[in-house]
């Protein structure tokens, strides 16, 4: 099936209109992500106090259509378990249409975008990209 991003019809807005089933047709791969930089302030460096992690990834189309996706992310640490969230409503150039190709309000676009992304596999592929960013590279 070819990939409906690719004969979406440009508009003056830049937003590229997909019907909902289109979402099934994309291949995203990680293009970039990094950490957001927490003030330094002793009262938060207490040892045992728990810490929070977060930053932002992006996404695009691995076949080259102009889809781009981000989201604010966060680790979570329970007891025995580091879990990836998904914080924010997605960043995007993708505005989902109707049946009758009409667009979606915005809200509720990012709102199925944000429930698509939750479907997906995106934690792992982002972990490795933040080792290889922070652990191997520069850091910056």
């Amino acid at each position: 099936m070819r990939n409906p991003a690719f004969d979406a019809p440009a508009h003056p807005d830049g937003l590229l209109r997909l019907p909902t089933p289109a979402l099934r047709t994309l291949q995203l791969t990680h293009l970039m992500s990094g950490i957001y930089e927490e003030p330094f302030l002793p009262m938060l460096q207490a040892c045992g106090r728990p810490t929070t992690i977060t930053g932002y990834t992006e996404w695009i189309d691995a076949e080259g259509s102009p889809v781009t996706l981000g989201w604010d992310w966060e680790i979570r640490c329970i007891p025995g378990q580091v879990r990836w969230h998904r914080l924010s409503l997605p960043f995007t150039n993708v505005l989902l249409v109707n049946e009758d190709r009409r667009d979606l309000p915005w809200q509720r676009n990012l709102h199925r975008l944000a429930e698509w992304v939750d479907t997906l596999a995106w934690a792992e592929p982002l972990r490795t990209a933040l080792l290889l960013r922070y652990a191997c590279g520069s850091g910056h």
